[in-house]
């Protein structure tokens, strides 16, 4: 009977190194492809190759296939690097971002999620945010979520102004969920279909609502009380409006984009 050899540790080593050097390869390959995708696409001319939807494919599957000792935190971090920074080789961009003593964890958040390769210009408000996707079709924007000062999601999806298509991060702890942090807003050229969820901007007469999971983001004004809020895209904007209502009158319900839930890890 043959006994089996234990490797030794130059010999780990240097199986790590033919990994490495295999992955290198890999990404230089994905990236010769990334140079055919825009001779194809001519996506520096037409607009933003951001595609939403189609990001959230790809982590999802990632999800749902790891395994082994990696954090399948780490993994999704790598891959939103890659993508995020073959995205901006496509169709040179930059992320708006509200950075503020209440937003403390912004550039981290924009990091996590748009990678390090993209540059991020610092706004002071939500509103300076969206007038700067606004006037940009290729950039894109990131807004904490949470209680607000003001209804800002109410400037979204109206003519010519910015809509909602992802929140941030990706990724959320089945054991633990956790509500998302912060809303991407892109220009409505940017192709949302195959994002599950819709995004509607509620006006409700009365009192806060009681806190339910499909508010998004929530603000006070004029005896008004304004709710981000979301649900399945199949709901109409009516339906969503209604859940978050707890029987309070509803004055207005609008879609102002569609997003993706975050992937339970």
């Amino acid at each position: 009977m043959t006994e089996t050899k234990t490797p030794s540790l130059a010999d780990l080593r240097g199986e790590i190194d033919r990994i490495d050097g295999a992955m290198h390869a890999l990404l230089m390959q994905r990236g010769q492809i990334i140079e055919k995708l825009i001779e194809v696409k001519k996506t520096a001319e037409t607009g933003s190759a951001f595609r939403p939807a189609r990001e959230v494919e790809v982590v999802r599957r990632l999800v749902e296939n790891h395994k082994g000792l990696l954090p399948v935190e780490l993994v999704v971090q790598i891959w939103r690097q890659i993508i995020s920074t073959f995205t901006y080789v496509q169709s040179p961009h930059s992320v708006h971002v509200v950075m503020g003593p209440e937003q403390e964890n912004a550039r981290e958040l924009a990091r996590f999620h748009f990678g390090f390769g993209v540059p991020l210009v610092k706004h002071s408000s939500p509103a300076s945010v969206i007038a700067a996707i606004a006037r940009d079709r290729g950039d894109l924007g990131l807004i904490g979520l949470g209680p607000a000062r003001e209804a800002w999601w109410d400037k979204l999806g109206l003519p010519d102004q910015p809509i909602a298509m992802a929140t941030a991060p990706a990724i959320a702890r089945a054991a633990s969920p956790r509500p998302p942090q912060a809303l991407v807003i892109g220009h409505p050229s940017i192709d949302t279909a195959g994002l599950d969820t819709r995004v509607v901007a509620v006006t409700l007469t009365g009192h806060p609502p009681v806190h339910v999971d499909a508010v998004l983001a929530s603000a006070d004004e004029g005896g008004h009380h304004h709710v981000l809020a979301w649900g399945p895209r199949e709901a109409s904007d009516d339906e969503i409006a209604r859940d978050v209502a707890s029987g309070l009158p509803v004055e207005a319900a609008r879609t102002v984009g569609y997003t993706a839930k975050p992937i339970a890890a």
